[in-house]
């Protein structure tokens, strides 16, 4: 995403199991997200491809992509909308139903296209407080509650999710997360391709993005952000947030540039470990 030119400003929104952003329009490149992201030009069309099927382009106002994908975006909107859409795949399934084309992991067609667009130019134009902007995803049926939401999720999957992110300063191994909830290691594997479409150790890294993120947004430099949500240096969080997101985190993130924070007051307040009973465990890693 490039930082904003002309005066124009990009807006950040960041919850427990979401983040939204709002502002001018990305930088065309692969990008390959760590959760399902929904996807709105606000004023134009994207362009996007899975990385393995660059002839067969997907041409829309909005479309969805499924976690983990390695995808081209590129679009020639002046602003667009990017939520990154809750972990155990509920909010994917939601905007599912409205998709009536799907090609390669990317959704489009969405039967809602109109109320997404006006939802992005509301973000872009009012300003809403993180509040406001649950209560407009409430109506398009992404569930009002600001965190992690488990029910319908194998209670084990959970309970490693929760391990992951309370602990996301350990290199916490696929083995080590196994023998933590009693199974084996290619059960593991299999539980968090059905639950949230990626492995653990990529689950970790997006989490570890979240919460660097957050924690640059509350004040902090790049550098203790990075370091204290678990990554071994800066030079790591920046190769890991371009691979992922496919722009520097400091094009994106630095408030001088024109970003403005919007971060839920909860979140705010009690962090990541206590907003969920899930994150809230007395496991013991072997």
């Amino acid at each position: 995403m490039q930082a904003p030119a002309g005066g124009s400003s990009a807006h950040l929104y960041i919850w427990d199991n979401r983040v939204l952003y709002a502002g001018p329009g990305t930088e065309a490149r692969y990008r390959c997200y760590g959760s399902a992201a929904l996807v709105v030009g606000i004023g134009g069309t994207l362009q996007v491809h899975r990385q393995s099927h660059a002839q067969e382009p997907v041409t829309a106002r909005c479309c969805v992509i499924t976690p983990g994908l390695p995808v081209y975006l590129g679009c020639d909107s002046p602003s667009l909308l990017v939520l990154f859409l809750a972990p155990f795949m509920h909010d994917l399934a939601v905007l599912s139903g409205h998709a009536t084309r799907q090609r390669h992991g990317i959704l489009s067609g969405l039967d809602n296209e109109d109320t997404l667009i006006t939802l992005g130019e509301q973000v872009l134009t009012s300003r809403p407080p993180p509040r406001a902007v649950v209560a407009m995803l409430a109506r398009l049926g992404l569930n009002r509650e600001s965190r992690l939401e488990p029910a319908g999720v194998d209670p084990r999957v959970a309970r490693a999710v929760g391990l992951l992110r309370s602990r996301r300063t350990q290199n916490i191994t696929t083995e080590n997360l196994a023998s933590a909830v009693n199974l084996s290691v290619p059960r593991v594997i299999q539980l968090f391709r059905q639950y949230l479409g990626i492995s653990a150790g990529r689950y970790r890294q997006w989490h570890r993005l979240h919460a660097t993120t957050l924690a640059i947004a509350s004040g902090q430099s790049f550098t203790q952000a990075a370091v204290g949500s678990g990554f071994s240096d800066l030079a790591h969080f920046s190769n890991t947030f371009h691979s992922m997101l496919g722009i520097m985190p400091s094009r994106l993130l630095r408030a001088r540039g024109g970003v403005q924070f919007h971060i839920d007051p909860q979140l705010a307040s009690e962090g990541f470990s206590t907003l969920t009973g899930i994150n809230s465990t007395d496991s013991t890693l072997c």
